[in-house]
């Protein structure tokens, strides 16, 4: 079963749009199942997946100030198009929290052992591969002129495509057809980006980056690895979303920082030619100057962005601790909105008759949930990273090279994930509660753990 955790976790199409977006997936059903047949077959697992008491309190009291804000939010504004409403609010919120703590039992049920771990992984590079031969190649094929192909990625989209609601980007049938931009099976091409990004990335350029002779397949596995992730740069290049640039950026730089000493030093003059050959490129190359200036240096429609962010933070500071609660947000972003951000089509066509987007991650968190809450979890994670920092530090410990290997490799793609969500998120939404990142998250939580105790035992 657990080879197909990852697959079913990269279908995104949602079946309803009154839902939380990840509860209206495919993967809440086959995940739900998976831990009731688990739950059958061994009733005593019960008692290891549910959370320690600490934890059921702090998310006991999250939930009960997010219900009264939430009840407290709709007395005050009332009936709002820029709001959820307090039973979509409500719903949406409690099916997140589900969402999460589904995914979290998954991992813990699925990877109880190394083997687990290492399987896990397989199956994280094999879907990948699956993922790029069916949907990202012949979507490529199909913008590199090949006609036939437009029939392939809208057949795929028709499944599994994930779309906005009351947006018309996919007129033709899919995404990809009609603005002629690489998404996968993402509802846009910054959440492709996200998703290979974020998901998946770290974790193989720690791959190449760490010495695998201890591996069975090492060759293969080394090489796969490398096509794989040259692959997916030119994918976030191809997709002409600015999130692909700033996440090449991030990841590149985090690489620099994470690789050893005697590798930082050509791997700087690496990058220095890199961006010589871009630099040249852009010169001389007009498909590569168009295409940085319209995604990068001259690009448009920042405006909802900018001012979107402007009014998350005008809604947090006016909230500080507690927030204003979850789905009503919008109401307090349009009254910080400075006045011009809202002299552009998107904001008079969508955003001004629907509940505004969190548009910038840190601060739409700030604004919904507060600085106290925002501080409990910022805590819980530097508690992990402290974790993962002391293992690694013990690895020497172990008599097994390629447990050795394996769990560097899996906490540093955890310290880069981390660093790229905080970074992203900074900026842009990071969309980190859609199943394959919180899939990746739980799995680095399960390898922390089964490192700290693989060492322990020694």
């Amino acid at each position: 079963m657990m080879s197909w955790l990852m697959p079913f976790a990269m279908l995104p199409k949602t079946y309803t749009f009154f839902f939380f977006d990840s509860f209206a997936q495919i993967a809440i059903a086959v995940f739900g199942l998976y831990i009731l047949g688990k739950l059958y077959v061994q009733p005593q697992l019960l008692s290891t997946v549910l959370p320690k008491t600490t934890t059921l309190r702090l998310w006991g009291v999250f939930v009960v100030v997010q219900l009264c804000l939430m009840a407290y939010q709709s007395v005050k504004i009332g009936n709002s198009q820029q709001t959820y409403g307090l039973l979509h609010s409500l719903v949406s919120f409690i099916q997140m929290i589900l969402v999460i703590w589904v995914a979290y039992t998954v991992q813990k049920m699925a990877i109880q052992s190394f083997n687990d771990a290492k399987n896990f992984v397989k199956s994280i590079i094999w879907t990948i591969v699956g993922y790029s031969v069916i949907v990202l190649i012949p979507q490529i094929l199909f913008l590199l002129g090949i006609g036939h192909f437009s029939r392939i990625t809208n057949a795929v989209a028709s499944l599994f495509e994930r779309h906005w609601l009351d947006r018309d980007f996919y007129n033709n049938g899919s995404y990809v057809t009609t603005l002629f931009r690489l998404n996968g099976l993402e509802p846009e091409a910054s959440f492709l980006a996200l998703l290979l990004g974020l998901a998946f990335a770290p974790l193989l350029l720690m791959i190449v980056q760490e010495p695998i002779k201890s591996f069975k397949n090492h060759r293969k596995l080394y090489i796969l690895s490398w096509l794989i992730v040259i692959f997916m740069a030119l994918v976030l290049l191809y997709a002409k979303t600015t999130t692909g640039f700033l996440i090449i950026f991030i990841l590149a730089l985090l690489y620099w920082l994470m690789a050893p000493k005697n590798q930082k030093l050509w791997l700087f003059v690496l990058g220095i030619i890199a961006l010589v050959g871009g630099a040249l490129a852009y010169v001389a190359i007009p498909s590569v100057n168009e295409l940085l200036n319209r995604w990068l240096f001259e690009k448009g429609g920042t405006d909802n962005r900018l001012g979107g962010t402007i009014g998350l933070i005008g809604a947090w500071l006016h909230h500080p601790l507690l927030g204003v609660g979850y789905g009503y947000e919008g109401p307090y972003i349009v009254d910080n909105l400075p006045q011009w951000s809202k002299n552009n089509y998107e904001y008079m066509a969508v955003y001004k008759k629907q509940s505004y987007p969190i548009l910038n991650d840190v601060f739409g968190w700030l604004a919904r949930y507060g600085l106290l809450f925002m501080a409990t979890g910022a805590w819980l994670l530097f508690g992990l990273i402290k974790r993962a920092m002391i293992v690694l530090k013990s690895l020497g410990q172990l008599n097994n090279p390629e447990h050795i290997v394996f769990y560097r490799i899996v906490i540093k793609a955890f310290f880069v994930t981390i660093a790229a969500i905080l970074i992203v998120a900074a900026v842009t939404p990071a969309n980190v509660t859609s199943w394959p990142i919180l899939l990746m998250l739980f799995f680095y939580w399960r390898v922390i753990h089964l490192a700290e105790d693989e060492v322990s035992s020694k």
